[in-house]
């Protein structure tokens, strides 16, 4: 039986309703995705996984996080494979920009790096005027078998810190015995590995604050203590964190829209405050300093700066150092 024309014309009309509304509904099902590379210490902290969620439901998108060093994550900038970086490795930071990989570097937050390592503290680095000593005592005894260094040895800001600490003692790693160790981990498996080698041998590396108080928090890392922090005028030890949105001119396929819009939620007050109310083992471990940004006094703890004057309150916590000593450390807002 041949159908009447009108009757096939109509069918054919029908299905092709049918075919675009159910694309439609995928089409509309789908969420937007931004991907973003990252360092290992925003994931290993946790933080990632504390503001993320309330950004993509405010957005309804997903957010694809790529963690390695700043390095690699810039590399990945650089193939235009991510659309953003959250990194913390300022004159890398700098270059990126320059050489017209992104668009430009917005401060978001920073922590701090410390010097942590065995509870017996066999190099005595706990008893240090600056940072720069705590490492030229850990040479010392590096070199004479006391102790070694487990370095990232991954192109990392904390790698590039630990370089320039060593730099600053007229020292270059590529001389170093085997005593100091190039592991090429992350942050938190790297104090997983202090630990572990502290059972045979008393081990040091340099972190961030906020990876160590996270993994002290869950237990992970008992005996790995911290052996020298800040002092207030070791500027040195300071670990800034920028946004850097990719150059939609050099990669017109990168999701740019969003990209922006998660950049300027973290530099606004709602992201800042909530940087800023991330709390882990009784530590707020990232302290929000984009440019513009005053703290909440409804959603941020009393602080005060260890950099400057401009001192809001004092509140001293107290922290497990080398040997089962402790020192009171102040609490410090965004001072830069």
């Amino acid at each position: 039986m041949r159908l009447d024309w009108k009757v096939a014309l109509a069918l054919v009309l029908v299905a092709a309703l049918i075919v675009g509304a159910v694309g439609y509904v995928l089409l509309a099902g789908e969420k937007k995705v931004l991907v973003l590379a990252t360092t290992t210490s925003t994931y290993d902290s946790g933080l990632l996984d504390y503001i993320l969620p309330v950004f993509e439901d405010d957005f309804d998108c997903e957010i694809d996080v790529i963690a390695v060093g700043s390095g690699a994550a810039m590399e990945l900038g650089k193939n235009g494979d991510v659309d953003m970086l959250l990194v913390h490795s300022p004159s890398a930071e700098t270059a990126f920009v320059n050489d017209g990989y992104g668009e430009e570097r917005n401060a978001v937050m920073y922590n701090n790096f410390i010097v942590v390592g065995s509870a017996s503290d066999p190099a005595d680095a706990n008893h240090s005027a600056n940072v720069t000593i705590a490492f030229e005592k850990i040479y010392d005894n590096g070199t004479v078998g006391d102790c070694q260094f487990l370095s990232r040895g991954d192109n990392s800001g904390t790698h590039a810190k630990e370089l320039t600490i060593w730099k600053n003692l007229g020292l270059n790693v590529s001389n170093f015995d085997d005593w100091y160790v190039e592991t090429g981990l992350g942050m938190g498996d790297l104090l997983d590995m202090c630990e572990e080698e502290d059972a045979t041998t008393p081990s040091y590396t340099l972190s961030d604050d906020a990876t160590y108080y996270q993994r002290l928090s869950e237990n992970l890392i008992p005996h790995v203590q911290i052996v020298y922090n800040y002092q207030e005028t070791d500027s040195l030890l300071k670990n800034q964190y920028s946004v850097i949105v990719l150059n939609e001119t050099r990669f017109p396929h990168i999701n740019h829209t969003l990209a922006t819009e998660f950049k300027d939620w973290m530099i606004s007050q709602e992201g800042q405050d909530l940087i800023a109310s991330y709390e882990m083992y009784g530590q707020q471990l990232f302290y929000p300093n984009a440019a513009g940004y005053t703290p909440s006094t409804s959603s941020l703890k009393s602080q005060t700066s260890a950099f400057g004057s401009e001192e809001r309150s004092v509140a001293g916590v107290s922290i497990p150092v080398a040997a089962g000593l402790k020192v009171e450390l102040p609490l410090r807002c965004d001072r830069w």
